[in-house]
């Protein structure tokens, strides 16, 4: 039975682990769910949180994007692709709690106030069922997604701050000229990293985040960074190990 991955099509903690799938030639069928009826679905099919990615193989349920890259290092079983490096968890936590978390804030910050923007990049390759629902659904869903994430007047200044201090870190760690994060491969560190900065790094690999419709101020964002060293490093990631 070919595993199915549950996303939102936008996110980049759901790329992270279609990126990690793709790495290890691991075939799966990926399903888009609502927003706001993806918890419903996630409680029925016995998720311990509500949260996406969601990776469903059989009757197992494995959920976040590190635990798929657990799996999917399992499942493959060959050590000349595996992500393992020394040092990547921790890299992996900090990008996942500080990049990660902040990467989606200003998003919705930037586009929640200005709600169809959103409402467009979330409901693309919905089923019709699945477009009604979320469709109707909406106007609750965001209010909870502003609260959620304390999208106030000041969280896309505040959000934006962290991003930049992230961005002079990932610099400073590249300024000796490594190619990679940790070791001397290509680990899960990396992957990370340029997934969860991907939404504004803009990588032709990634169409979704390519060509997503935006706001200006998320445009202007996306080329206030586009020269940053960070963000040619995660467009050469994805060149290198993203293509095809």
């Amino acid at each position: 039975m070919t595993p199915k991955l549950i996303t939102f099509g936008i996110s980049h903690f759901c790329e992270k682990a279609r990126w990690a799938l793709d790495w290890h030639g691991i075939a799966y069928e990926e399903i888009s769910w609502a927003p706001g009826l993806h918890q419903v679905l996630a409680k029925r099919y016995g998720a311990k949180a509500t949260t996406l990615p969601i990776l469903l193989d059989g009757e197992d349920v494995i959920q976040g994007s590190g635990a798929i890259i657990d799996w999917a290092e399992q499942r493959a079983g060959h050590s000349a692709r595996s992500l393992a490096a020394e040092g990547a968890p921790d890299i992996e936590r900090r990008a996942d709690e500080v990049l990660g978390v902040h990467v989606r804030r200003l998003a919705y910050a930037e586009m929640l106030p200005q709600s169809p923007y959103l409402a467009t990049e979330l409901f693309r390759n919905l089923s019709s069922s699945h477009h009604a629902i979320g469709s109707l659904m909406w106007p609750v869903t965001r209010r909870i997604i502003m609260r959620m994430y304390e999208i106030t007047p000041t969280a896309a200044s505040e959000s934006r701050s962290k991003l930049e201090g992230e961005l002079d870190r990932l610099e400073s760690t590249l300024d000796d000229g490594r190619r990679y994060l940790s070791g001397d491969r290509f680990s899960r560190a990396d992957l990370t990293v340029a997934s969860l900065l991907a939404p504004f790094a803009r990588p032709p690999e990634m169409p979704t985040f390519h060509h997503m419709s935006v706001p200006d101020t998320y445009m202007a964002d996306v080329e206030r960074w586009h020269d940053r060293p960070a963000m040619y490093w995660v467009r050469k990631q994805y060149q290198m190990h993203r293509a095809g």
